[in-house]
């Protein structure tokens, strides 16, 4: 019998570790924000027009700026670091750190816009 040896070959990292773990941690935040308001906005928006149980609590978050606004900026972010995800799982981008600067400041420009829109 021959002697074969194995040696654990050393994973091709990409990047260096802990490089998109802010925008990874907004993503899954935003992620846990969406699956509360977007079903509560539903719900109050039937509660409003509807007689549901609760109704009469319920009805005021329909309209709350505050809610709408989280609303925005989980929208937002949460989709524009879904688009970084898979930009950078295509290939397509090399460089992370420029990319989520680009995401974050058109991010934070589109929730200024549609807060002004939401407010007024």
């Amino acid at each position: 019998m021959e002697n074969v040896s194995y040696q654990e070959a050393e994973p091709e990292v990409k990047q260096r570790p802990f490089v998109g773990y802010i925008a990874w941690l907004i993503q899954r935040i935003t992620a846990v924000i969406l699956l509360v308001l977007i079903p509560l906005k539903i719900y109050s928006g039937y509660a409003l027009v509807g007689d549901l149980p609760g109704g009469q609590m319920i009805t005021g978050l329909h309209v709350n700026v505050f809610l709408d606004s989280l609303l925005l900026f989980a929208v937002i972010f949460h989709a524009l670091y879904g688009l970084r995800v898979i930009l950078i799982d295509f290939g397509i981008v090399k460089d992370n750190r420029s990319v989520f600067t680009v995401l974050t400041i058109l991010g934070s420009l589109l929730f200024v816009a549609s807060f002004v829109v939401v407010v007024t």
